[in-house]
Order: structure tokens, then sequence, then C-alpha cells
């Protein structure tokens, strides 16, 4: 990054205290604001499972007890928090008398707040582009709840202050208003602000958002390195295994650890995030997690990331086999602290992900542990997607379907399991219910169809049958015949209808049966390639990204439908077309003070300042986007802005404005600024899949300034459109 501006982010503030009082084994004491916070983040478990694990209730006291000053030991029994509990429960009996319009009117106002604290925390500038931060908002307090059986359950996890936290800004930036920490620029990072989590000593970040061009371009290229291990995957299993006959017993070491991640697909161990338990990965096996059974088979048995159980049994190769015996036989602790573990014997001691990484990327540049879930993941769903035999004519269910499986083959291999829905029966029950009706109504279309058809065949019968012309009763035959016909027509339409309904019901049925221990969203959104999946939409006519995606992923993966689908300028590639920064501004202060000579009465910018707030995108203003076109010598020639957008009804009109300088190369730099704002437009558009967008062309008072581009975008009659309509209109000016 080149540019970060941003109004640093939004901090919570602790609740308005109550004044409540807590019971300390009878006797009511009174609490101040961080206490009372404490209180009732207890009170909000009331009645969920936390409040009975006993891990959770004793890392809760030994927060809370000594914030209250307490010395003695107490169990949570010995505190009665019945106060905030009533609180709590008024508000929750509160909110159910409520009226419809009520609920509707308050969701409305959190709405528009929200929007209101986006609007000011929610963007940043990067590089001259206005775009979203994944998160603008740093932690609250509250209790630590972690993922899987996490020893620090319960725990006082203490929100950041400002005064904590750390905000990446480049120079050029004003710095925000607040008790920040500090302001450093940090270009080759993403992240807007961090802050050191007190709880488990690891530093937090705010990121820009998926969205953010520079990410989409880190995104591609992850899913690219699997692509490449994919040409080169031969390679390096054979590296990999003449390595684990290495004499060398740590790169034997290595060796063995990394072939498990690709036979196994398994995470490396110690990249774990800091709320997840004690959980295990590739190099983190300790010798009971592994057992050898007959015939080279090894069964694996642990806790995976989120204390999920990875159970797996394999067959290995002889070498593979006996390397992991003797490793077991010689498992120590880790003497690099690299695992919560460490002084448990480990199969693996002192290797960690560096080790792999380090190892994989002298085999393959670029190549890290991850890329493997990656691969493996991708190809899964191609050899998913491939097996499906979906053809094009197939129904759309029938699609979906298939792209639903894929996705459950990697959601299964990466072993991104969940636990099973308590409303299953329910849920089947409305299946069932759902696909009786809908066998009953096609069983109905389906007999009504053939009393139809039989109906008209009896007739045609009769129209044949007769021994004696008669006129009439042929004309009423062949009426009904007709009627029949039209009728057989509908009822067949609404058979297949009918059928496809039963077909898709049933789809959604197998679909949500299988994926009812299995989480579907993780590989979806970090380990398939979604160009996979839209390569094969495009080959069985189904949009994928579109209508199996979300709208957050569809987002996140812009990208995939932009790719090879930029425009590109048959004029002389001279001129280059590239987002305006402020410091460009001043090469443009000449062309607008000539434009305006040539256009007295239009009211110009002539300023660099003046400019800048005109067009260049900023913080306290809508999104537009500005670029600039400069010649070979680095002289502006052209500029071009794309935005604010509108609503127009239902449709959003996206403004435009472009400037070029006098002289011979107009053209190509018209050219060059029209097919950089349709890109451009283009991807706004697929950044926004939910909204209907024009080009505005409502106003184009920018047109004397850059009648080529206009003219270029369609906007406006070029001159043998012109003459066209003087041809058609002179007839009637003569008559």
């Amino acid at each position: 990054m080149h540019q970060l501006i941003h109004n640093g982010i939004i901090v919570p503030q602790p609740p308005q205290p109550l004044g409540l009082t807590l019971g300390v084994r009878g006797t009511p004491m009174a609490l101040n604001p961080q206490q009372e916070e404490m209180a009732m983040a207890w009170a909000q478990k009331v009645d969920t499972p936390y409040v009975d694990d006993p891990v959770f209730q004793a890392n809760f006291l030994s927060d809370f007890l000594p914030i209250l000053g307490i010395d003695e030991p107490l169990s949570i029994s010995d505190l009665d928090f019945s106060a905030y509990v009533e609180v709590l429960r008024k508000e929750q009996a509160r909110k159910k008398r409520q009226s419809p319009e009520e609920r509707k009117a308050q969701a409305q106002e959190r709405k528009a707040a929200r929007e209101e604290l986006k609007q000011a925390y929610g963007y940043a500038i990067v590089d001259g582009l206005r775009v979203e931060l994944g998160n603008y908002m740093a932690e609250p307090s509250g209790l630590f709840m972690g993922r899987g059986q996490h020893p620090l359950r319960g725990r006082w996890k203490q929100g950041a202050q400002q005064s904590d936290i750390s905000l990446n800004l480049s120079p050029d930036a004003p710095m925000p208003e607040g008790d920040w920490k500090e302001c450093v620029w940090v270009p080759d990072s993403m992240w807007v602000a961090r802050w050191l989590d007190k709880l488990s000593n690891k530093v937090k970040y705010v990121w820009l958002a998926d969205t953010t061009p520079v990410k989409q371009v880190h995104e591609a290229a992850k899913f690219d390195k699997a692509t490449r291990l994919q040409d080169a995957i031969e390679r390096v299993r054979a590296a990999i295994l003449q390595d684990m006959a290495d004499e060398r017993p740590r790169t034997r070491m290595i060796a063995t650890a990394c072939y498990l991640i690709d036979a196994l697909c398994l995470r490396v161990g110690d990249e774990k995030d800091p709320d997840e338990a004690d959980t295990v990965g590739a190099t983190t096996l300790r010798p009971e997690h592994l057992r050898f059974m007959s015939g080279s088979v090894v069964a694996f048995h642990f806790l995976g990331k989120d204390s999920v159980e990875w159970r797996k049994k394999i067959k290995l190769p002889p070498l593979v086999r006996a390397n992991l015996e003797q490793l077991v036989a010689e498992a120590r602790p880790s003497s690099q602290g690299n695992t919560t573990a460490r002084d448990l014997p480990q199969i693996f001691p002192d290797i960690g992900s560096s080790s792999v990484n380090q190892y994989l990327s002298a085999i393959m540049p670029g190549l890290s542990a991850k890329v493997f879930r990656t691969f493996h993941a991708t190809n899964a769903v191609w050899d998913s997607l491939t097996a499906s035999q979906v053809k094009e004519q197939s129904p759309e269910y029938a699609k979906w379907q298939a792209v639903s499986e894929a996705n459950l083959q990697a959601a299964v291999l990466c072993n991104h399991t969940r636990k099973a829905g308590v409303n299953w029966a329910t849920a089947r029950k409305r299946y069932d219910e759902r696909l009786a009706k809908a066998e009953a109504r096609r069983e109905t279309v389906r007999t009504a169809l053939q009393d139809a058809r039989q109906e008209r065949q009896a007739a045609k019968q009769m129209l044949t049958a007769q021994p004696e012309p008669d006129e009439k009763a042929a004309a009423r035959l062949s009426k009904s015949i007709d009627r029949l016909s039209n009728k057989i027509n509908k009822l067949s339409e609404r058979s297949a209808k009918a059928d496809l309904a039963v077909g898709k019901i049933k789809a959604q049925m197998a679909v949500a049966q299988q994926k009812r221990t299995w989480n579907l969203s993780t590989s979806l959104k970090s380990y398939i390639d979604p160009r996979v999946y839209h390569r094969w939409g495009q080959q069985v006519g189904y949009d994928v990204l579109a209508k199996y995606y979300p709208t957050i992923l569809q987002r996140k993966f812009a990208w995939v439908r932009l790719e090879g689908d930029r425009l590109t300028r048959t004029a002389n590639a001279v001129v280059v077309v590239r987002t305006c920064l402020a410091q460009d501004v001043e090469k443009l202060v000449s062309i607008f003070a000539e434009a305006g000579k040539g256009q007295p009465g239009c009211q110009l910018p002539a300023t660099a300042e003046e400019i800048s707030a005109a067009y260049l995108p900023s913080l306290d203003k809508p999104w537009c986007e500005a670029i600039i076109a400069c010649d070979e010598a680095g002289r502006a020639v052209g500029m071009a802005v794309l935005g604010p957008e509108r609503q127009e009804g239902k449709l959003t009109l996206v403004g435009l404005f472009a400037i070029l300088a006098p002289g011979e190369t107009r053209e190509e730099v018209a050219e060059a600024l029209a097919v950089e704002l349709q890109n451009r437009f283009r991807t706004y558009q697929v950044h926004h899949p939910k909204q209907d967008s024009e080009l505005d062309a409502s106003d184009l008072s920018w047109v004397p300034f850059a009648p080529e581009v206009a003219e270029i975008l369609g906007l406006t009659a070029n001159d043998d459109d012109a003459l066209d309509e003087t041809a058609v209109e002179e007839p009637s000016e003569l008559e």
C-alpha cells in the first residue's frame, strides 16, 4: 500500500451502571461499574450450560472475586445474581410484549444507527480508493467463551481502550481524534488497528474488508498456489518420499510430517487461533494419538481444531509406517515451546509450521502446509462435480444439489464437523409433509392430464367414426378437440412444474440429511477455489456464485467474475490510466483551466484543493472513484470519475465525469478513459449483486469537456446519428 487513511475504530463504552447489589452469602453488596459489568455478564449466561460447567465457574470466580475485593474462597452458589437476572428477564418480557410495529420501528432505528457508525468508521482510503473495513469495532469486555473445551473459558476478557490501540496510517493521513496509543505506518500489511489482548497475550487486529482490491489480489494468489501445486504435485510427493529415507533424522522427521499433511489433509498443528484449546495437528501429534494396526494400517484419533474429534484409518507405505513407529518410540517433549502441551512426549518435537513451510518452499517456491488443504478441498469439489453427471439440460435443483454435495465432500475431507441440530426431527417432518403435498399435487395433475388425453382421443375417434358427414357435429367435435388440446398443453406444463417441485424437495431433503453434522461454510469461504465452481457452472448453465454463495462471499470472490472479463483498448498503449492520487491533482490544474476557457459558463474547480474536494474520494462524502490518464512522459492528459451513486426507485444510477486535455491524442485518451470507466463500473456491479445499476445519463454537464468519452460510452449521439435524424425530419419540414 502507498496510502491508508481512516477515522480509527469504534471502542465500545461500558454499559451505564444500574446501581444494583450482589448477594454475597446473603449480604447485599453495592458494586462499582466494573464489578456490575462482570455480574451482568454472568447473569446473561444463566439458563445456559455454561453456568453449570465447573471450569467456567472456577475461571469466572478467579477474576471476579479479586475485583470484588474478596480474598476468601467462595463458590458460585455463595453469590446471588438474582437482581441482575431479574433486570434481564424484565427486558425480555418487555420485548415480547411489543407489537410488530414497535419491533419494526426499533429495528429501523438500530439499522440507521449502524449505518451512521459505518459511514463514520466503516471505510478507509487505500491508494486513492474508498474501501470497506472488515470490522471497525474493538471487542467489548465480556466473558471469554473460546471454542471447544478451552481451558480459559469463563475468564474475564477486558476490552481494549483507545490508549491500548495502535493505528496504521500513511504519512498523509490526519490523526483521528482520541487518546490512541500510537500511529504507525506499516505499508506492507493490511491491518488498520491492533492491540494486545491481555487475556490471551495475543495481538488482535482490525483488517481491511475482503472486498478491498488489495485483499482480493492476495486471495486470488492463494488459490493460484494451489493450482501450481496441482501441476507440481508428483514432483513434490517424490521429494517428500525421498527425504523420508534421508540419513539426517530432522529431515526424515519433517518429510514424514509433510507426508501426513498431504495424505490426511491435516493442519500443521501450531498454527492456532488464540481462542482455541490445546488441539492437535500433524506436528503436535503424540504417541497416544496413533495406533498401529495390522496390514500397514495406522489409526489416528485426536482432537483437531475447535476441539473437533478427528478419527481416521489409513494404509501407509512401509517407509512411512516404519518412520512413525521409530518416531513414536523416540517421542520426547518439545524444547521450543511451540504448543501448550510441550511438556508431553511428541512425535515431532521441535518441528513447527516454520520448519515445515521452509522445507516445502524449498521444493516448490511459495508452497506451505495450508496450500495442501486448498489443493485437496478444490480437487474434492471438482471430482464430485464431474461425477454428478449434471448436464446443461438438467433441472436447476439437480445443479444445486451437485454443488451442495461437492461442498460437502470438501467439508468431510477437511473434517469440518458440527453438532447435529436438535430440531432435525421437526425439520424432517416438515420436509416429509412438503413432499407429501407436492406428490399429491403432482398425482392430481397427472390424473387430470390422463383424463384429458383420453377424452381428446375419444373425441378424435368419434370424429373419424361418423358414417355420414355432419358438419355441425364435426365442428363441435373439432372445437372440443382444440379445447382439450389447449387443456392438455396447460396440464403438461403444470405436470412438468409438479415434477420439478417434487425433485427440488427431494434434493433439499437429501442435502439437509447429509450435511447435518458437517459445516460447509468454512471450506466454501477458505479452501475451495471458487473458479472451479464458476467454470463448472458455465459448462452446465448454472451461476454458482449467484445462486449458491451467500452475498458476503459473492463480494469476497468478485474477482472470479472479473477474471478475463476486462475490456481492452484498441488505441496506442502509450496512454496509461490508473487511480488518481492526491499527488496527481497538481498535474490536472492546467487541464481544468483550459477547459474552463472554452466553456465560460461552466463553473469548474480551479485549484488543486478544489479539484481534490470535488472529485477525489474521501471519508466524509459518498463513494466515488477517480482515474487519471497520463502520456508516456507522465503528463496528465485526462481525468474521469465514476460516482457518486443515487437511487431512482429501485434503480441505482452511478454518476460520471470526464475531462480531456486539448491535443492530437484526445481520441486515444478518450478511449483509454472510457474503457477503464466501463471496467470499473463492471467491478461495481459485481460487488453489488443485489442492485440493478446503470450509468447515470441524466447529468451530462461534463460532456463539453470530454465529448469523445460520452460518445464511446453511448451517452450522446455521434455525427452520423445526428445526420440520420435530420434526414428523417426534412420531409416533414418541406411538407
